[in-house]
């Protein structure tokens, strides 16, 4: 990447000095040609003027190319006239072995009036330019006049200047080729710390943040992003950890019971009463992992790619009405009155199983933390944002606010005293809070120690 930005920079960069410097090339050299045309046409126009208005071909030679003494053969102007039967009438000292009267258009070319202007080189290196003009004398003869400039000089000049424009496009284009890497390798330093820090990330080193007040305003939103990430990495691993604590803590209970059971029973014969006795306790600690590992099992599908639940319109006071007469026997046993307030033909689009499963446990964790004398309200109502609310209000013992944050982590257990036997494993609100993402809702919890708890599920009323 550095290497096809220094591309980039130097030859833009090298494209622009060019682009500058051809400009000022063709400037110069559009400036001379300019000048050269205006110094041959007024030569030219005053020339034919003078032929014009002059009484005699000698006087006019007299005026043209001054006294009888040959004139030095280098200089800028050369003027000659050819009379219509090619004769040389006047001439420049010299002119016609520097510019032949060949290597002007011929006579006939010239239309009465028309000028030709282009340039010539000798073969003996020197560059002329030149125009040839047909006119008529005093006389009414027709007549041509060439006039003709040295560019000799210029054209040296020229040569000279592209060759120090070579020059200057070479050393530009190694300028800005180190130019243009210093830049893109300062540029990409950046990129090249984030670069690092992602090849060293190890599940040991999730804590560790990029620093983003030395870079640059455009990676900083790049360098926060990744920062993000992290954090969400280090807790997503610290969740797993414990999750494996977890997972490990509440087998080996049951497991090391049925193990222990298990050899008690064969440290000597028994009789058939204890033989089923031990078997019924055994299946009762299988049954428990078997309810774990069930739980475990349905969070895992949840949370897959793709998983939707199979939606159906329900009548949700018909579904709480048989919720609550499942779990009315326990709530009499535990001495807590259980009751529903359901607006009526309330209607909601959710999976059947799963929404059974979300109340129920709800109403069962509130049955397990709410002592006698309690009372316990489920409410379903069409909230303000029209949305399925349902809330399970108890008047049990409440929860720590400091505890309030976990409640809905797997295995987590606001009482660490409290054993898990009697299905207790700290899985029913992750239950709750994955069941309520499926359908595209969500759940909260609002409580108080000593004041009670109302957990509140909300899901979107929309149409199967």
């Amino acid at each position: 990447m550095v290497i096809r930005m220094t591309a980039w920079y130097a030859g833009t960069s090298f494209l622009l000095v060019l682009m500058a410097t051809s400009v000022l090339y063709w400037s110069m050299a559009a400036n001379m040609d300019a000048e050269d045309h205006r110094v041959l046409r007024n030569t030219a126009t005053n020339l034919s003027e003078l032929l014009r208005l002059s009484p005699s071909i000698g006087y006019a030679k007299r005026i043209l190319i001054g006294p009888s003494a040959p004139l030095p053969e280098r200089q800028f102007i050369w003027v000659r006239v050819l009379m219509a039967d090619g004769r040389t009438s006047i001439e420049t000292t010299g002119m016609s072995r520097r510019l032949p009267v060949s290597d002007f258009p011929a006579l006939l070319a010239l239309r009465p009036g028309q000028e030709l202007i282009r340039s010539i080189e000798t073969r003996s290196g020197l560059v002329f330019q030149t125009l040839s003009m047909r006119l008529t004398n005093q006389h009414g003869r027709p007549a041509v006049l060439q006039v003709a400039i040295d560019r000799t000089a210029e054209q040296h000049l020229l040569m000279q200047y592209r060759e120090r424009l070579m020059a200057v496009l070479l050393i530009s284009l190694a300028i800005c080729s180190a130019i243009g890497f210093l830049i893109a390798r300062g540029g990409f330093r950046p990129v090249d710390q984030i670069s690092r820090a992602a090849r060293d990330i190890r599940s040991s080193t999730l804590h560790e943040r990029l620093d983003t007040a030395e870079l640059p305003a455009e990676l900083q939103s790049l360098a926060e992003s990744f920062n993000v990430m992290l954090a969400r990495l280090e807790g997503s691993f610290q969740q797993i950890s414990r999750f494996s604590a977890d997972v490990a803590h509440e087998l080996r209970t049951p497991i090391n019971n049925l193990r222990g059971e298990i050899e008690v029973a064969l440290s000597k014969t028994r009789s058939e009463a204890e033989y089923r006795d031990v078997l019924g306790s055994a299946l009762e600690e299988c049954a428990r992992i078997g309810r774990v590992i069930q739980s475990l099992l349905f969070l895992a599908r949840a949370e897959m790619a793709g998983e939707s639940p199979q939606l159906e319109m329900l009548n949700v006071h018909a579904e709480i009405a048989a919720i609550i007469e499942f779990y009315e026997p326990i709530a009499v046993a535990g001495g807590v009155a259980l009751a529903a307030q359901v607006e009526p033909s309330l209607l909601a689009a959710f999976d059947r199983p799963l929404f059974q499963q979300a109340v129920g446990n709800l109403v069962a964790n509130a049955i397990a933390h709410t002592p006698r004398s309690g009372r316990i309200l489920v409410r379903a109502q069409r909230s303000e944002s029209n949305m399925l609310q349902i809330e399970v209000v108890d008047t049990g013992r409440g929860i720590a606010r400091a505890h309030l944050p976990h409640v809905f982590d797997r295995f987590y257990r606001a009482d660490p005293a409290r054993s898990s036997k009697g299905g207790n494993f700290g899985l029913g609100l992750s239950i709750v809070k994955s069941i309520a993402a499926l359908h595209g809702g969500s759940v909260s919890i609002v409580s108080e120690s000593g004041a009670g708890t109302t957990v509140t599920l909300r899901a979107p009323l929309r149409r199967v």
